[in-house]
């Protein structure tokens, strides 16, 4: 076992952070390979907690809801070897699991940051390829395919916009939606209403995410403590 009370400190506060994140991902993907397995789990779910989810069942198409459940996955999986490394390296004190715990740590790390930066230099082109993805994967198909039709026609009714960027993303297929009110007023595109709601409420993204940061800092500072504190402690058997 380490030695020195604060080292020992570091050590059971990084074992019990990793076995909450250990405990999180499992949930995750449990739940997310459920969902996957059994097509009706929502409708299991609903009916357990007593909550009328019909509409929106009635709308998720399941190709996105596959995707999201994918991605569930693989952020549950992260959790679960990060978790995973993190608690065998303190409770063994091993310097190679707390190692790779600390690399692993560091791309997260590195690829936040990167991603950050690639955000505020592309800032336009992503408003823009927003725009163009909500204009050729929605507007182009909405007489086409009726969860589609519905789905915009209830998103312009209630955020008050009209197609992508504006009525003009319609003009083409020769009328307006009736959840459009392009004949009296111009109404802004809805990609772009949410785009700028993203941006406008961008301070809280902005806090959560140096939250993270700020967790991954800590992580790395740990490890590199019970590190210090193991090879200390062999150094002096």
């Amino acid at each position: 076992m380490v030695q020195g009370c604060g080292n020992k400190c570091v050590k059971y506060f990084f074992w019990i952070i990793n076995l909450l994140f250990f405990i999180l991902g499992a949930v995750v993907v449990g739940l997310s390979i459920w969902m996957l397995v059994d097509k009706n789990s929502l409708a299991t779910v609903a009916s357990t907690v007593k909550v009328d989810l019909s509409q929106v069942l009635n709308q998720v198409n399941i190709q996105q809801l596959n995707t999201f459940l994918y991605v569930a996955i693989a952020i549950g999986g992260a959790l679960l070897i990060l978790g995973f490394f993190g608690c065998c390296g303190s409770c063994c004190e091993s310097i190679c699991a707390i190692s790779v715990y600390f690399i692993l740590v560091l791309i997260l790390f590195v690829v936040e940051i990167v991603a950050i930066v690639l955000y505020f230099v592309n800032k336009t082109k992503l408003q823009q390829g927003f725009v163009t993805i909500w204009r050729d994967e929605l507007v182009s198909k909405y007489t086409t395919q009726q969860q589609i039709h519905q789905v915009l026609d209830q998103i312009q009714s209630s955020l008050q916009c009209c197609g992508a960027a504006g009525c003009s993303d319609y003009v083409q297929y020769g009328a307006f939606p009736t959840s459009c009110q392009c004949a009296t007023i111009q109404q802004p595109g809805c990609a772009t209403l949410l785009w700028t709601a993203f941006e406008n409420n961008l301070i809280y993204v902005a806090f959560v995410g140096i939250i993270i940061l700020f967790v991954e800092i800590l992580a790395m500072i740990f490890s590199c403590i019970i590190i210090g504190a193991v090879r200390e402690k062999r150094a002096q058997a």
